[in-house]
């Protein structure tokens, strides 16, 4: 297939349209060399002869009627994506619909809001926190515009696509009541499950990753408490209940402030894949804005 250069039809459409070389020229601010050279070009890539000449003007021949009619086409299309830049701009959109868990929203997600907001202060945001997989099922239903998650891996449906845009790092934290095994320092698994321990639901990628590093040491967890709340598990083990299984970054400030303690534990480093989901099927200009922010921010 051809390369053709779509700024090749678009002089050729303007020429055709205002049935002048010069007309065209000051319509489309280039000299008038430059777009017989253009519309040169355009007939030798086509190996057509697109306009007559003769002493009263310039007329459309046959091939050209043809390829004025795509022509014009290809230049509405591209001035109706230029206005929905504009009206993304000036935030003439409708409210996007995203998918976040407390989790990632709390200290992630936000940052993005943020540079989002600052490019397009009046576009609708609207954040839905519900379980992954029923999230993802919205999202092919088109009930919402991004899932941005970390059990993405289970994301197979032929309509959504999914790109990478960080791992998180988890650990054991506890509070005062089991501080003394924090200042253990590094314990072993066998150890740690001498204590009551607190896990997300079995469901969840980040509980799947822990599960799969014990079973390397023929250890099968038996949690105290399981929840699919960082917030809950979190209030959980602020009560003393037991040592939980949390996100590093979701009680760094915790950790900071010693009001929570790391209990290390010989595992090793467990990273959690965190994902942006989106329905390609169904993907508007300020989707793909939102997705672009996404990606810019990665290395932030």
């Amino acid at each position: 297939m051809n390369n053709f250069d779509l700024n090749l039809f678009k002089t050729f459409y303007v020429v055709a349209k205002c049935n002048s070389f010069t007309k065209a020229s000051e319509q489309l601010y280039i000299s008038q060399p430059a777009i017989t050279q253009s519309i040169k070009k355009l007939e030798e890539q086509l190996n057509v002869e697109l306009f007559k000449r003769d002493g009263s003007g310039i007329s459309l021949t046959k091939a050209g009627e043809i390829v004025f009619n795509y022509s014009e086409q290809l230049y509405e299309i591209a001035e109706a994506n230029c206005n929905l830049l504009k009206k993304i701009k000036d935030a003439e959109v409708d409210t996007i619909n995203i998918g976040v868990p407390n989790h990632i929203g709390t200290f992630y997600f936000v940052k993005i809001l943020k540079k989002f907001n600052m490019l397009y202060p009046n576009i609708k945001v609207n954040i839905i926190n519900k379980k992954s997989d029923e999230m993802l099922k919205m999202l092919i239903k088109r009930e919402l515009d991004i899932v941005i998650d970390t059990d993405m891996v289970e994301a197979d449906d032929k309509l959504l696509v999914t790109h990478k845009i960080l791992d998180l790092e988890s650990c054991f934290v506890c509070n005062e009541k089991f501080k003394y095994v924090a200042d253990k320092g590094l314990i072993s698994p066998q150890e740690l499950i001498k204590y009551p321990i607190v896990l997300p639901s079995s469901s969840t990628s980040n509980r799947k990753m822990i599960d799969l590093y014990f079973k390397k040491e023929n250890i099968i967890l038996e949690p105290l408490v399981e929840a699919n709340s960082s917030s809950i598990s979190k209030g959980i083990i602020y009560q003393g209940i037991g040592i939980g299984w949390m996100i590093k970054e979701f009680i760094k400030d915790d950790i900071d402030a010693k009001k929570l303690f790391e209990v290390k534990v010989d595992v090793g480093q467990t990273l959690t894949p965190v994902s942006i989901a989106y329905n390609k099927k169904y993907i508007n200009e300020s989707v793909k804005a939102f997705i672009e922010i996404v990606k810019n921010i990665e290395g932030d």
